[in-house]
């Protein structure tokens, strides 16, 4: 759609100059309507989340707005503006059709910035509720693009505490593989923020703290401080999982927004093998290596309902989310963990089946509460069930992979078996976890369609 704007000069009439005023209003709406739904892409938001927005943002300047996601391209469009009877000479009038326009906006949806996405949900809540003026609006979606992430010092707190947690889950009994895996976790919290610094893209990031962690894990290894579990090694890279990606591609996927989908899942494939990359080449250079099938341990419900609550904020910092709504994953993840621990537990279900089902609880009581107090969804919801993502399996998965070529014998075969099992587990999690996130979901999204027709 073209772009027409009047250009003629001269002495400008009345009539000239309400066309001028119009045009220059129209501007800043598509510009704010562009700025807002490319800052909520860019930012993590739920594909599905952006075009609800978009809708609002319709209705409340009285234009069609449609939303073409994508994941180096975004085409915002703003339909022409609909005349109402009231509005002028006592008739409806038909819209211009010149009066729409198009605009692109490249940002790859690779960031994770909740306090951008909330900040930007305020604007648009404020215009819809006729509380902010369209300048002050258009402020307050460039103030929240500008925000910063969480600072280094929190992040690389949130890190430390959070990849403890994680070892406290998966079973950790001495004080030595938690000193290691609190100063890996550290240690690549400050490279990453400073690899960030200097441009680095986000697989040089995580894949040189995945090698760190792979380096100091071997030493653990070496001295007698890590088990056949190898905590001191993947808890560290376990905070690395791209979580919310995976989730939002499949969420993609099930909408049958294929392109889009498919990037997500490719970068975070991607990340994922730079992840095992960077820890594979830091095992290897200590000659340490991880079992494919170590034996679990159990820990007390309350301990794991208590570090899952923990661990559920520190990705809620990951994200740069508001200190102050991180009180509903910090509840629902605990609880959602201890249902999970039952169903390991006392069921005896398969962990993948587990993962669903507190996937699917966690999505029945956050999507409601993230709708009525109008905080993301991505924020509180993926905060509280990523720590389920089967990321030691995944990395147990491409280490068993690569060690194939040295194995031969009976030892080949059974390496191959278990990297088989490991694999299939991990996407039979992701799986699951992504069903019962999306259940609840789209039934609350088709509810909620229905009351509004209705």
């Amino acid at each position: 759609m073209s772009d027409r704007r009047d250009t003629r000069q001269g002495a400008a009439s009345p009539s000239s100059s309400a066309a001028v005023t119009t045009t220059a209003t129209a501007a800043d709406e598509e510009r704010l309507v562009a700025d807002a739904l490319a800052t909520l892409h860019a930012n993590g938001a739920e594909s599905d989340r952006t075009r609800a927005r978009a809708a609002q943002l319709s209705a409340a300047l009285g234009r069609s707005v449609t939303a073409d996601l994508g994941w180096n391209r975004s085409t915002i469009t703003i339909g022409p503006r609909r005349i109402d009877a009231d509005s002028g000479g006592g008739t409806a009038r038909e819209p211009d059709p010149d009066d729409g326009v198009a605009l692109v906006r490249r940002s790859a949806p690779s960031a994770l910035g909740m306090n951008r996405v909330l900040g930007v949900d305020r604007a648009i809540d404020g215009l819809s509720d006729r509380t902010l003026t369209l300048d002050a609006a258009s402020a307050a979606v460039r103030g929240a693009a500008a925000l910063r992430p969480a600072n280094l010092l929190l992040f690389t707190a949130a890190c430390v505490v959070g990849a403890c947690c994680l070892a406290i889950i998966f079973g950790v009994s001495r004080w030595e593989p938690l000193a290691v895996i609190a100063v890996s976790a550290g240690v690549g919290a400050v490279l990453r923020r400073g690899l960030a610094a200097w441009g680095a893209s986000n697989f040089w990031q995580v894949g040189l703290a995945a090698l760190v962690a792979g380096v100091l894990g071997s030493l653990a290894v070496d001295v007698g401080f890590s088990s056949d579990l190898r905590l001191a090694v993947v808890c560290p890279c376990m905070i690395l999982v791209p979580g919310p990606h995976i989730l939002n591609g499949s969420f993609d996927l099930a909408a049958l927004r294929l392109p889009l989908g498919l990037s997500r899942l490719t970068f975070a494939t991607v990340t994922l093998l730079s992840i095992g990359a960077g820890l594979i080449v830091g095992l290897a250079a200590g000659g340490a290596a991880l079992v494919p099938d170590p034996a679990g341990r159990e820990i007390p419900v309350l301990l794991d309902a208590v570090a899952a609550g923990v661990v559920a904020v520190c990705y809620g910092v990951f994200y740069s989310a508001p200190l102050r709504i991180l009180y509903w994953p910090l509840l629902v993840g605990a609880a959602v963990h201890a249902l999970r621990w039952v169903a390991l537990t006392v069921w005896q279900w398969e962990s993948w089946l587990a993962a669903g089902l507190a996937c699917l609880v966690a999505g029945a009581v956050l999507v409601p509460i993230s709708t009525r107090f109008r905080v993301p969804f991505a924020a509180v919801g993926f905060a509280s069930v990523v720590s389920l993502m089967p990321g030691v399996i995944i990395f147990r998965a491409l280490d068993g992979l690569a060690t194939l070529s040295s194995v031969t014998g009976p030892d080949a075969a059974q390496l191959l078996v278990q990297t088989v099992d490991n694999a299939n587990e991990a996407w039979l999690t992701v799986f699951a976890m992504t069903l019962g996130l999306l259940v609840p979901v789209s039934l609350y999204a088709h509810l909620e369609r229905r009351r509004v027709r209705s």
